[in-house]
């Protein structure tokens, strides 16, 4: 059996849909899981709607500690099945997704199996799709890059899931990467499934458009922080290859750089004295794109008032 757990907050204009999508598998031996997190809407009475036509199958829980993750650990504690699927309340499951994968995790003896997705946003009226990537030929810089799937893609065995004791209810973000890195510690076994059987329904939640810079520079720090342990931890079983270590280095300069967080300062302050080898190639390439925006700002601050000039 598969537990779907779905954490639910102020989500009762869309949570019909990521429902709808589970009813609809072509893999019946699932339980679905709904836990309300705090939720001041509708959301609570759609839930119990949901419970009342599905009695047996269909179960509601609350959970009052704030946050995703506690409120997937409150599923996990109530979860029967071997396997246990995360999906977000605004997300949906195209229908052989569970049938397919629990094929290929029993046929692989897999702990996990990380599954592709597309994402579907909505730009200027139309919803546009784009495939997320995969990075399948080397598992930890898949982990590193952030191409190892995304949380309604990916389906658990729960045995490792409670072996690892779900979800870090202390972070506040990169919870997900943090569970899996915990995950290939501990020595679970992944496969890649690169079929899409997952939409992500995407909303602009950019922490560079952040305007609350200290909530922005945490969660930079978490990310950062969870690389420099995989780092560590690549170290220390000796499987720390040239192209892991550069992997390493390059995502935290993008992510400082593209964040606009300053490299040197947050190397001599926050990385423990580790300097970042970065090709001169890139570092050239973001400072002719900084100085390409300068050119441009100052061009478009003098053009008023050329305009002005030609009319007087």
């Amino acid at each position: 059996m598969v537990s779907i757990i779905i954490p639910c907050y102020n989500c009762e204009s869309f949570v019909h849909r990521a429902i709808a999508s589970v009813i609809g598998q072509t893999y019946r031996e699932w339980e679905l899981l709904l836990v309300n997190n705090n939720s001041v809407d509708g959301t609570q009475q759609v839930l119990e709607s949901y419970q009342k036509q599905n009695p047996g199958q269909i179960f509601v829980f609350q959970e009052g500690k704030k946050g995703a993750p506690a409120t997937r650990n409150k599923g996990l504690s109530h979860a029967k099945g071997k396997w246990v699927q995360y999906l977000d309340a605004d997300d949906e499951l195209l229908p052989e997704k569970l049938e397919q994968q629990v094929q290929l995790a029993e046929s692989e003896n897999a702990d996990c199996v990380i599954g592709n997705a597309t994402l579907v946003e909505l730009k200027a009226g139309k919803l546009e799709h784009s495939l997320r990537p995969l990075y399948k030929k080397d598992i930890w810089i898949g982990l590193i890059t952030s191409q190892m799937g995304i949380t309604s893609a990916i389906l658990w065995k729960k045995e490792i899931l409670d072996k690892i004791k779900g979800w870090n209810e202390e972070l506040t973000s990169s919870q997900e990467y943090d569970m899996m890195f915990r995950m290939l510690k501990s020595g679970g076994k992944v496969v890649i499934d690169e079929h899409v059987k997952t939409l992500i329904h995407k909303t602009d939640s950019s922490i560079s458009k952040d305007p609350d810079r200290s909530k922005m520079v945490r969660i930079i720090d978490n990310r950062v922080k969870l690389r420099l342990q995989i780092m560590e931890h690549l170290t220390n079983i000796n499987e720390l290859t040239e192209e892991r270590k550069a992997m390493i280095h390059r995502y935290i300069y993008l992510e400082l750089y593209g964040n606009k967080i300053d490299v040197k300062e947050y190397q001599s302050t926050k990385l423990n004295g580790l300097v970042l080898e970065i090709p001169l190639k890139l570092r050239l390439s973001n400072s002719w794109k900084d100085t390409k925006k300068n050119i441009k700002a100052s061009l478009k601050s003098l053009l008023p008032g050329k305009r002005k000039l030609a009319t007087e």
